[in-house]
């Protein structure tokens, strides 16, 4: 009978090398992608939206925007559809990206058939500050 001798440099070897492939497919993508966080949000009725927040709205409601307010420490969203007179806006969702060491909160709508959404939206989300700045992202729903 024959006896096997191992080699247990190369088994080390191997191992740091095993361990080096797995680490790099793992800390790598993350190197590369975005890490957002999602926000909660609420959607206010009419009712509900702070009468600060419409007097506000008057001078933006003819503009495309998303707006952060915040009042009462609640941090509320804001997004009017601007001119579009043939559309209305849904709320796709809201995320918040971490860039430069800023915040950056990116607010993604959709614009609907008018019937079946609204002018404007206005959300109470569970963040605890203002992001450094906003992105407003639309899309159109095809019909």
């Amino acid at each position: 009978m024959k006896k096997v001798k191992f080699n247990i440099k190369g088994v080390i070897y191997g191992v740091i090398v095993m361990v080096l492939i797995i680490g790099g497919f793992i800390v790598i993508p993350n190197m590369f992608m975005e890490q957002s966080k999602p926000v909660d949000y609420t959607i206010l009725q009419r009712e509900a939206i702070p009468e600060k927040i419409l007097d506000m709205m008057d001078k933006y409601v003819n503009e495309e925007r998303a707006l952060a307010v915040k009042l009462n420490n609640k941090i509320y969203v804001v997004v009017t559809r601007g001119n579009d007179k043939n559309h209305g806006i849904e709320m796709d969702k809201i995320d918040v990206v971490k860039q430069d060491d800023k915040n950056i909160m990116r607010v993604k709508v959709v614009y609907k058939d008018k019937e079946k959404s609204y002018p404007y939206i206005v959300v109470e989300t569970n963040l605890n500050e203002l992001p450094d700045s906003i992105e407003l992202n639309t899309s159109v729903e095809d019909n």
